[in-house]
C-alpha cells in the first residue's frame, strides 16, 4: 500500500516534466512562426540542457539552427539524432527544414549565382513556402533576378504576389523586367491590369516584344469579348489594337466578325495584314466561296512585304492548292535564304494541299533547310517517308551550326533555320538549350515513322551534347518527353561509352523522372565536375525519389554553396514528390 501511494504520488511530477517538455517545444514553433529565429535557437538550446535525450527537443533545437542559417551544426545534429533513433532518416518534416535552412541561407548570399540557384531552387520545391521568397527576389536590386522571379511568380496564384507584379507594372523600369511582368499578368489572369495592356499595344513607344507579350496576355485574361467590343478594335488608329482584334477574333473562333476582319487584309500595317491573313485561312476560309477567296487573297499575294505575300501564298494553297501554287513556288526559288525557309515552312503548314508542291521541291531545291522544313511536313502527311527520313537524318549528321524554330515572321509557321538565339543572363547556356530541344525534335521525328536510324541519331547527338541545362533552363525550357525519345534514350543505358549512359540518364531523369537511373547519377556524381553536378542533382530533384535521401543530405555538407543549395532543392522536390 505504501509503494503504491509512493508511484500515485509521483505521477504528477511525471506529467508535469512531459508537459513542461511539450510546452518548451510548443515556444520554440512559436518564435520560428514568427521568424523569430534567434528567439526560438535560444529556446531551443535551453531546453536541449534540461531534455539531453529527448527526440522532440533534439528535432525542435534542429529547426532552430537551420532556421539561424547554421548548416553544419543542423546536420550534425541530424546526424546524431538519426544514429539514436533510426526513424530520424526519413522525417520528412525535419529533413524538409534542413533543407529550407541552406535555400534561405541561399537566398541572403551577396554571391550573385548562389542568390539565382537558391531562387531557382526555391521555384523547383512549387511549396507555398515559397511565396514569400519569391517576393523578396521581385524585389531585389540585380534586374536579372528581379526578372527570373518574376517569371516563376507567374506559376503561383498568391495574391501576395500578383499584387508586387502589379506594382513592378507601375514602377519597374528595366525593360526586361518589365517584359516578364507583362508576360506574368497575363499568366496570372490579372483582369484589372487589362486597360494598361491596352495601353502599352496602342502606344508608338511600345516594342515589338512588348506589344507580342501584351497582346498575348490579354488573350489570356478576356473569357469572352462582344462584337462590340471587337469593333472598337478592329476601327482603331491604332495598328496594335487592330492587330490584337484579328487575334481575338481567331482565339474566340468570332464567325460574326469576317467582315470587321477580312478589312484587315488591305490595312496599311504588315503584322495586322498577316494576323487578318491567319484568321481567313484557319476561320473564314470555309466559308468563304472559291471566286470570292480568291478576289481577297490576289492583292496580298502580291504584296511587296515577303511575310505578307506568302501568307497569303499559304491561304490560297487552302482554298485551292492550284491557285496558291504558283506564288509559293517563287518564294521557294527566292534568291533570299530566308524568303525561302519561310515559304518553305509556310508549305509545310498547309497541311494535304501542301504535299504536291512539296514533294516536287524535294527534288529540286539545293537549301538544306528549305528540305528539312518541307521533309518536317510531309512526315506529318506520311508522304515521301523514306526520303523525309533521309534528309533529316543527313542533316543531323552534317550541319554543325547551331538551330532554332523560329516564328517571328508568323506565329503559325515553325522555321527551322540557323540560330540567331542570343545569349541570356536569364538563362545560362540559352543558345545550346534551344539548340539541344529543336535537334531532339528532329530525332523524335524519326522515331516517330519508326526509322531504324533514330537510335543512333540519339546516340550520336548525346556523344556531341550535354543534357546539362543549368538553373533557369531546368525550370523553364524543359518538357516532357514523348515515349518514342524515352524508349530509344533507354536503349543507351547499357552503352559500353560511360559518357554516353551519363547523359541518356540525365535525359530520362529530366524528361521521363525515370527512377532506374538513379544509382547511375549517383556513382556518376562522386567524379563529376562542378557543373556536371549541378546537372545531376537537378537530374534527381526532377525524378524526386525516396531512395535519394540519404544521398541528398550528405551533398548539403558540400564545401560550394551552390551544390548546396541545389542538393536542398532536390531535397525538397523528392519529399514533396
Amino acid at each position: 500500500m505504501q509503494r503504491f501511494c509512493v508511484i500515485a504520488a509521483l505521477i504528477p511530477l511525471t506529467l508535469g516534466g512531459l508537459e513542461s517538455e511539450k510546452e518548451g517545444v510548443r515556444r520554440v514553433q512559436a518564435h520560428l512562426l514568427i521568424e523569430d529565429s534567434k528567439s526560438a535557437l535560444d529556446e531551443a538550446k535551453r531546453l536541449a540542457s534540461l531534455y539531453p535525450d529527448s527526440a522532440i527537443v533534439g528535432g525542435a533545437l534542429l529547426e532552430a539552427l537551420a532556421a539561424n542559417g547554421m548548416e553544419e551544426q543542423a546536420l550534425d545534429l541530424w546526424n546524431l539524432l538519426a544514429q539514436k533513433n533510426p526513424d530520424f532518416l526519413n522525417n520528412r518534416r525535419l529533413l524538409e527544414e534542413l533543407s529550407w535552412g541552406v535555400l534561405k541561407k541561399g537566398v541572403d548570399s551577396t554571391q550573385y549565382g548562389v542568390r539565382i540557384a537558391a531562387l531557382v531552387g526555391t521555384y523547383l520545391t512549387q511549396d507555398v513556402r515559397a511565396v514569400p521568397i519569391l517576393r523578396k527576389m521581385m524585389r531585389d536590386s540585380n534586374a536579372i533576378i528581379r526578372s527570373i522571379a518574376v517569371q516563376m511568380a507567374a506559376a503561383f496564384q498568391d495574391a501576395a504576389l500578383k499584387d508586387e507584379v502589379a506594382l513592378l507594372m507601375d514602377l519597374e523600369k528595366v525593360w526586361m523586367v518589365r517584359l516578364e511582368v507583362i508576360k506574368a499578368i497575363g499568366a496570372l489572369r490579372m483582369k484589372e491590369q487589362a486597360p494598361k495592356l491596352q495601353s502599352l499595344i496602342q502606344s508608338e513607344k511600345t516594342t515589338y516584344e512588348e506589344r507580342q507579350a501584351a497582346t498575348q496576355a490579354l488573350l489570356h485574361i478576356y473569357e469572352k469579348i462582344s462584337m462590340e467590343e471587337l469593333k472598337i478594335l478592329a476601327q482603331s488608329n491604332r495598328a496594335g489594337l487592330r492587330y490584337l482584334a484579328c487575334m481575338v477574333a481567331i482565339h474566340f473562333d468570332m464567325l460574326e466578325a469576317k467582315k470587321e476582319i477580312l478589312k484587315l487584309i488591305q490595312d496599311t500595317n504588315g503584322d495586322v495584314r498577316i494576323a487578318a491573313l491567319n484568321a481567313f485561312g484557319l476561320l473564314y476560309r470555309e466559308g468563304t466561296s472559291e471566286k470570292e477567296a480568291k478576289e481577297i487573297l490576289a492583292a496580298p499575294m502580291e504584296d511587296t512585304d515577303p511575310a505578307v505575300a506568302i501568307t497569303a501564298s499559304w491561304a490560297a494553297i487552302l482554298v485551292n492548292p492550284s491557285f496558291g501554287e504558283p506564288k509559293m513556288k517563287e518564294w521557294l526559288e527566292s534568291p533570299l535564304a530566308e524568303n525561302r525557309r519561310l515559304a518553305a515552312a509556310a508549305l509545310a503548314a498547309s497541311g494535304e494541299k501542301g504535299v504536291g508542291l512539296a514533294v516536287k521541291t524535294l527534288n529540286k531545291s539545293k537549301d538544306p533547310y528549305v528540305l528539312v522544313n518541307l521533309a518536317c511536313g510531309l512526315l506529318g502527311q506520311r508522304v515521301e517517308v523514306k526520303q523525309s527520313c533521309d534528309l533529316i537524318h543527313n542533316f543531323l549528321q552534317t550541319e554543325k551550326r547551331m538551330w532554332m524554330w523560329d516564328n517571328r515572321p508568323n506565329p503559325l509557321f515553325q522555321i527551322l533555320a540557323p540560330s540567331q538565339v542570343r545569349h541570356n543572363d536569364q538563362i545560362p547556356n540559352y543558345p545550346e538549350a534551344i539548340d539541344q530541344m529543336t535537334r531532339l525534335n528532329l530525332v523524335s521525328l524519326l522515331a516517330l515513322v519508326e526509322d531504324p536510324r533514330a537510335l543512333e541519331a540519339l546516340k550520336h547527338f548525346l556523344e556531341r551534347k550535354s543534357w546539362g541545362i543549368t538553373g533557369v533552363a531546368a525550370a523553364t525550357l524543359l518538357q516532357e518527353g514523348d515515349d518514342l525519345a524515352l524508349e530509344m534514350i533507354r536503349k543507351l543505358l547499357s552503352d559500353p561509352d560511360p559518357d554516353i549512359r551519363i547523359q541518356a540518364s540525365l535525359a530520362l531523369a529530366l524528361f521521363g523522372r525515370d527512377e532506374t537511373v538513379l544509382r547511375t547519377l549517383q556513382e556518376a556524381y562522386v567524379s563529376s565536375g562542378h557543373e556536371k553536378k549541378l546537372h545531376i542533382l537537378e537530374a534527381m530533384g526532377r525524378i524526386g525519389s525516396v531512395e535519394s535521401y540519404p544521398f541528398l543530405v550528405g551533398v548539403l555538407r558540400e564545401p560550394f554553396p551552390i551544390l548546396r543549395v541545389a542538393g536542398a532543392a532536390a531535397l525538397i522536390q523528392s519529399l514533396n514528390h
